[in-house]
Parts: structure tokens; C-alpha cells; sequence
């Protein structure tokens, strides 16, 4: 689960990068200056994904370390 946690939030990372930065290479124009909520969207989600990525894994090392402990 935290490999698939922490492959959507580094997805959603360059979804976001690409709003904000665009591609020339392949055409892609920046949106950030043109839909603002949108990138204030992506960035709140991107945001919640970080942090639910490291609590999953501060979860799972507990989780690792109670299980060894007699």
C-alpha cells in the first residue's frame, strides 16, 4: 500500500510540475497563470498526499517494530 501511495503522490508531483512549469519540448503551455484554483488545487492535494504517504510509512515502521518486540 505504501508503494502505491507513494507512487500516486510522486504522479500527482509531476501533474503538477508540468501545470506550472509546461513542456516545450512537447507543446504543453504553463496553466498555473491561467487556472489558478486549479493549481491551488493540485498543490492542497499534493500536500495531503505527502503527508498521508508519511504517516503510512511512520505507521508501518510501528507497526514492523511492535511485531519484533516480545
Amino acid at each position: 500500500m505504501l508503494g502505491i501511495l507513494a507512487s500516486a503522490t510522486g504522479t500527482a508531483g509531476g501533474v503538477a510540475y508540468i501545470a506550472l512549469k509546461g513542456n516545450k519540448e512537447v507543446g504543453w503551455n504553463k496553466i498555473c497563470n491561467v487556472y489558478d484554483k486549479f493549481c491551488r488545487y493540485i498543490a492542497t492535494s499534493l500536500a495531503l498526499s505527502l503527508f498521508a504517504t508519511l504517516l503510512l510509512l511512520v505507521l508501518s515502521i510501528c507497526s514492523a517494530l511492535s511485531k519484533r518486540t516480545p
